[in-house]
């Protein structure tokens, strides 16, 4: 171990170390024992770590390198051992309070969403969801490029927004491509990208994909993003009608999706006010239970993990076979916080 630097494992104590309490039921995490891992040693608490541990799992004071998934990955028994749990995080403070979940669904046995909250060196907030695309293996290793990519994020300039949100998706797209074009099993590779700045009541974001963005002001749910999809072209063209779309083929046809090498983002501006509810979520949620639903739901919950928990368990109970993530977060007052989580 290379001086200055401590291995995620010993920094979080999470138990799946060597002689843990939990490595008897879900194993000793390779990253504490395992050679291959070494060299990922970006940041401090980097140390030895593989990019499961480093960059999805471990909460609270290390973050880890987010490091690009290496092919000895992702055959790792431990990794789809631990990746079935259900992950969460909080994050709190005098003016923002905000939840994430993410959970794999009734009949996947793997999750490639993922989510993301940081405080950015302003004190501006930074949420994030990513879906990714192309099966098992490819997916996944796109949404966590994804993660990483928005870990990277540290500042945002104020007044350019979304220029630089949407520069930051055509990049995004472009890293992914070339990745999937060096490794054939990664073909067809790709996430969506669903992201927010949230700073002195606006909240600025980027999308591209079906990934969604809403608002509940009040006692009204709206949906701010509008799905890259091949229905919504249908749409658009007259050839289907609105109401068709829930049950159409295409709307599960992406247009636009992190990797593809063309995208064209989608970003703008939304004014907050106190006591409003951004709600960005991934495609397992707003294709199983519909809008009123949703409405319904956040009208009668109470704090801000309650209502992503029954939102979550509205979806399972209603056939909910994809993965499901969901980030909500209260604008309390027009200050920033000062935490950073993700998963």
């Amino acid at each position: 171990m290379k001086s200055g630097k401590i291995n995620c494992w010993e920094a979080l104590k999470c138990g799946r170390e060597p002689g843990g309490v939990k490595a008897k039921d879900l194993g000793i995490c390779p990253a504490a024992v395992d050679a291959t891992f070494d060299g990922f040693n970006q940041g401090l608490k980097g140390g030895r770590l593989c990019w499961l541990i480093a960059g999805t799992f471990c909460r609270g004071e290390a973050q880890g390198t987010f490091a690009k998934k290496q092919v000895s990955c992702r055959n790792c028994s431990f990794y789809e051992q631990v990746h079935l749990e259900e992950g969460s995080a909080k994050l709190s403070g005098g003016s923002i309070d905000a939840f994430a979940i993410s959970n794999k669904g009734r009949v996947l046995t793997y999750n490639d969403d993922r989510y993301f909250m940081k405080i950015l060196e302003d004190g501006s907030i930074l949420l994030g969801v990513a879906d990714g695309l192309g099966g098992e293996v490819s997916g996944d290793y796109a949404a966590e490029i994804m993660t990483g990519r928005l870990a990277g994020i540290r500042s945002v300039k104020k007044g350019f927004e979304t220029s630089q949100l949407t520069a930051f998706a055509k990049e995004s797209d472009k890293a992914i491509s070339a990745e999937s074009i060096k490794y054939p099993d990664l073909e067809a590779m790709g996430t969506t990208l669903l992201c927010a700045v949230i700073r002195e009541g606006q909240a600025h974001w980027v999308h591209v994909g079906d990934s969604r963005l809403y608002l509940f002001r009040d006692t009204g749910l709206f949906q701010i993003t509008e799905d890259q999809t091949l229905a919504r072209f249908l749409v658009n063209e007259k050839e289907i009608r609105p109401e068709q779309v829930p049950t159409h083929y295409s709307r599960n046809v992406m247009d636009q999706y992190i990797g593809c090498g063309y995208c064209e983002p989608e970003s703008s501006s939304l004014r907050l006010r106190q006591r409003d509810l951004i709600i960005l979520t991934t495609d397992g949620l707003h294709k199983t239970i519909s809008g009123e639903k949703m409405t319904e739901i956040l009208r009668k919950g109470s704090s801000i993990e309650s209502r992503a928990r029954l939102l979550l368990g509205a979806a399972l109970e209603n056939e909910g076979d994809d993965n499901i993530t969901i980030v909500l977060a209260e604008i309390n007052d027009h200050q920033q916080v000062d935490n950073d989580l993700s998963f």
